[in-house]
């Protein structure tokens, strides 16, 4: 499987290097596209843009879209695809608070999510919950 890129302005600091640092996450969220919407996961996220992958194929290069992920909402370009993982070329920049306080939920979201799996193995054990 080839990955397509799409030049989208100037997204590459010297030397092929980011504009902006990027903070590995996994949190649930949707893209709204010209099509319509559906649920996604944020991959990664920097100031200027996301990694985020959907259920399906990833829209098409080019495409305008629009990310909203635990309150926070970015609009922006499909500048590569592969599989069912696109780039996201944000229009404006988030605010570095924004990318921190999504990081800071994926940090408290895994905790979360953690607890709750272990919660509910321990009720199927004890048979309290079936699946």
């Amino acid at each position: 499987m080839t990955m397509q890129r799409f030049h989208f302005g100037q997204q590459n600091g010297p030397a092929g290097r980011r504009q902006a640092a990027r903070v590995r996450l996994a949190l649930p969220g949707k893209v709204i596209t010209i099509t319509g919407h559906e649920p996604c996961q944020l991959d990664d996220l920097s100031q200027t843009g996301a990694c985020i992958t959907l259920a399906g194929a990833a829209p098409p290069l080019g495409d305008d879209v629009v990310m909203m992920v635990q309150g926070a909402e970015a609009f922006g370009t499909v500048v590569w695809r592969r599989g069912s993982s696109f780039g996201l070329a944000f229009d404006e920049p988030l605010a570095k608070s924004e990318v921190v306080r999504l990081r800071a939920i994926h940090d408290h979201f895994q905790a979360l999510e953690h607890e709750q799996n272990l919660r509910r193995a321990r009720d199927f054990v004890q048979g309290r919950r079936f699946f």
